[in-house]
């Protein structure tokens, strides 16, 4: 009677702690799953179409902006003004498999419209209902962005402010004294083309429903600094930092390692070590074979990243219409890194072959674009073969580095 009375006092006090614990985690208004948000911008409401400029209310799930400025949304088959891929600020994809939509903000202006700033304020909801954060718990908070090529400027400071209740200014710029988390290191996003991530841990203070995206910071505290438009970009230069985002997710975790903060795109560690791209012009003439002229199309890709130039998209275009009109052909797609990145492959995950990644990056657009997996064949050679582009006698080490960091293709 002893043993069975301990035991049932084992089960009691584990039923109890059980009970309590999804008391203090089920509370009404309260998420009871690890993931609280997970918005892409994909969701429209009913029988609505992007138009115009202004037009992030258009969302079906209470996204706003909180300011008389108001952020932007972008969707496929809208046009040259808030269209997808390009718009009045630029050029670019969506960072979701498939999707049409995301959005963007104004980050930072100079001088007297300084205060033209927007952003973008997402509720916490689950199902039909408004849920909050729970005190004391961490939770993982990651979003994309890419700077628009209108911008003149590039800025730090952009970041997340979580409140209770909907945040609004009339002057412009929301002030956030807390209950803010930015990237790491804060640094100043400045990658055209390809998708930049900022990742944080928040501890929440209890109750917070809504985050919003933006520059919380006044000019005077705003880093910036001057960037050149593309040459392969048509729109107007315009005095502002614009930012497309996308992707924004809110994750409870139960331990820092639960969240990965890795860098891993268009402007991944570009402060820390080469910004150079290489270009060059793909020459076709009309005696070369198919295959001759689909091994002439090269990419060439900034330190660390996979995302693609514009000269890179087109390369592509060619590709996918080679194969489309012969479905018997098949392509290998060869990935290069440069020396770098190989050697810091070793201890950080982010740079580890990328080669491969740059593979794979391209293998999944020709997928996208309908070409059958069993036609396409990826290869890394890492940073063991030399490209045809460099001038061993000319180039200076950056030079030769950025020719290294390529995709290459051969028909079959």
């Amino acid at each position: 009677m002893k043993f069975n009375l301990s035991i049932a006092l084992t089960l009691l006090l584990f039923i109890a702690s059980n009970i309590a614990l999804s008391q203090k985690r089920g509370k009404k208004g309260k998420s009871t799953s690890s993931d609280v948000l997970n918005m892409t911008f994909e969701r429209l409401q009913e029988d609505e179409e992007v138009s115009e400029l202004g037009s992030i209310t258009l969302l079906d799930n209470g996204v706003f902006s909180p300011t008389e400025n108001a952020a932007d949304l972008f969707q496929k088959g809208a046009g040259s003004i808030a269209g997808v891929p390009n718009n009045a600020f630029g050029s670019e994809e969506s960072d979701v498999d498939g999707g049409k939509l995301y959005a963007g903000f104004v980050a930072y202006k100079p001088g007297r419209e300084s205060s033209l700033r927007s952003y973008i304020t997402i509720p916490f909801i689950k199902g039909k209902n408004n849920v909050s954060l729970s005190k004391g718990l961490k939770y993982c908070v990651q979003f994309k962005i890419s700077l628009a090529e209108s911008s003149k400027y590039a800025c730090n400071n952009i970041g997340a402010y979580f409140t209770k209740e909907a945040p609004s200014s009339k002057s412009g710029i929301i002030n956030a004294p807390e209950n803010l988390i930015r990237g790491k290191n804060n640094r100043i996003h400045q990658g055209f083309f390809g998708w930049d991530q900022v990742c944080e841990i928040y501890t929440a203070k209890g109750d917070e429903k809504f985050i919003t995206i933006g520059n919380f910071d006044k000019n005077d505290n705003t880093r910036w600094i001057p960037v050149k438009k593309p040459k392969t970009s048509e729109v107007e230069t315009l005095k502002h930092a614009y930012y497309y985002i996308d992707n924004v997710t809110v994750k409870q975790i139960d331990s820092d390692e639960d969240c990965k903060c890795v860098v891993n795109s268009q402007a991944a560690h570009t402060e820390e070590y080469s910004t150079l791209i290489y270009t060059k012009a793909i020459h076709i003439v009309e005696s070369m074979s198919t295959a001759e002229k689909v091994g002439a199309q090269e990419l060439f890709f900034g330190f660390g990243k996979k995302d693609f130039t514009p000269n890179s998209k087109e390369s592509l275009k060619f590709i996918v219409g080679i194969l489309k009109s012969d479905p018997a052909t098949s392509i290998e797609i060869n990935g290069h890194s440069d020396s770098q990145e190989e050697g810091l492959g070793a201890s950080k995950e982010e740079f580890s072959d990328m080669g491969m990644v740059r593979a794979n990056y391209v293998k999944r657009y020709l997928l996208a674009n309908g070409i059958d997996e069993s036609r396409i064949t990826v290869k890394s050679h890492r940073d063991t073969e030399i490209s045809r582009e460099i001038a061993p006698s000319v180039d200076d080490e950056e030079l030769k580095a950025a020719k290294s960091r390529r995709v290459e293709f051969k028909l079959n």
